[in-house]
């Protein structure tokens, strides 16, 4: 297999040598990133610069099919987390003859229909619901990001041994409501472990009244599944009341505005316990730290806007750029292999092609499993003085190594 994923890399690399030509001299191929930009800017951000990393490496190294040079192009669109506008963005994707769309996965269970009708591949890098992916009845959705599904169980696999009686909150979003479907499927054979389960006004700056019944209900732990801002909300609320409770969340847990937010306060993101997918692969962190260095080559380092407590600046690793860079490469990967770049075709190879991942993972779908990221790679990490270090306590994550997140 090893064998197979150098020769797929290398014919990126290398096909159609002849790429030199000019940009002048290129036909342009758009991929469009459809994610949300005003809403959550640092998501839409960190997806789009994965995108062009990967599009800058493509083109550099040349992408020729059947005597004709093309230079991939990325275009922007923004959702602002609204299903309806990312259904109107699908539809200017397909009008501007886009070969692939890279989402966040705002609206998608409506905006999918729209690019199976023309062909057009969308690789989902964010939303992990289950619904979201299905090769037989949406056979033009892949995902490579963590699923909801297996975020879930490997929460309820790792807090229901431990005694807790948890308080199971998600707010009204779409991340939020498919969170808390996830829930309750993962908990549903131990509802003794649940005190309580409690819908979150996505928009609410002040959590109290909620965080207040969960503490009326003997809760001991928190798992608060929704956008970054529910996430820092509960937190101000429990620690502001004075409640030390510990707080276990989906990857948005890891946001920069969750720290951001608490920053004056920086003792009550201590602790905060997130799952997310492994950042590193079995051969080491090698790969993935030569793709933090390209991408901060490229765009310069995400920055979180806070401190530890001596002085060093905090700094956000590219976690869900990598999806969206994998995705790219997999499309150009699929532009080769169906040797056109016709959508559907692309779509079609994409079934077929494998690629080395950025952290060294393998990266590939086929025609029964259209998910890059497999439930055995979701990890559990902790916070402690605005950094996070994988937990002890979880036989996968005790084997991970701190990734460096200061500068």
């Amino acid at each position: 297999m090893r064998s197979v994923l150098l020769v797929l890399v290398a014919a990126v690399a290398l096909a159609g040598c002849g790429g030199s030509s000019s940009p002048s001299h290129r036909t342009p191929l758009t991929i469009v990133v459809n994610g949300p930009f005003s809403r959550s800017p640092y998501l839409g951000r960190t997806i789009e610069n994965g995108a062009r990393l990967a599009v800058q490496e493509v083109n550099a190294n040349g992408l020729r099919v059947a005597g004709t040079t093309y230079e991939l192009r990325v275009r922007t669109l923004d959702t602002g987390l609204s299903p309806a506008r990312a259904v109107a963005n699908m539809r200017r994707a397909v009008g501007q003859d886009a070969i692939a769309v890279v989402d966040e996965g705002t609206g998608i269970d409506a905006s999918w229909r729209i690019a199976n009708d023309a062909g057009v591949p969308i690789g989902v890098v964010f939303e992990g619901g289950r619904q979201i992916v299905d090769p037989v009845t949406r056979p033009n959705v892949f995902r490579i990001a963590p699923t909801d599904h297996g975020l879930a169980f490997r929460l309820a696999e790792y807090l229901i041994p431990k005694g807790l009686k948890i308080a199971l909150m998600h707010d009204d979003s779409d991340y939020g409501a498919a969170g808390g479907r996830a829930l309750a499927t993962a908990f549903s054979r131990n509802r003794s472990s649940v005190a309580i389960e409690e819908t979150l006004p996505a928009d609410a700056l002040d959590l109290g009244p909620q965080v207040l019944r969960a503490r009326r209900a003997h809760a001991t732990a928190l798992l608060v599944w929704g956008r970054p801002a529910t996430i820092a909300a509960v937190l101000t609320a429990a620690r502001s009341a004075g409640w030390n409770v510990p707080v276990f969340t989906p990857p948005t847990g890891a946001d920069p505005f969750v720290r951001q937010q608490l920053a004056d306060h920086p003792q009550w993101v201590d602790g905060l316990t997130f799952a997310g997918g492994r950042l590193t692969a079995e051969v080491g962190t090698g790969p993935f730290l030569t793709f933090e260095q390209k991408y901060e080559s490229s765009f310069g380092v995400d920055r979180v806007g806070v401190k530890t407590r001596a002085g060093r600046a905090v700094v956000v690793l590219p976690e869900t750029a990598m999806y969206a860079y994998d995705f790219v490469n997999l499309v150009a990967a699929a532009v080769l292999k169906a040797g056109s770049t016709a959508p559907p075709r692309i779509t079609a190879a994409l079934n077929e092609v494998t690629t080395e991942g950025a952290n060294g993972d393998q990266r590939g779908f086929n025609r029964n499993n259209h998910e890059g990221v497999v439930d055995d790679d979701i990890y559990f990490a902790r916070f402690h003085d605005m950094t996070y270090a994988p937990v002890k306590d979880d036989p996968l994550s005790a084997t991970l190594p701190t990734l460096p997140q200061t500068r």
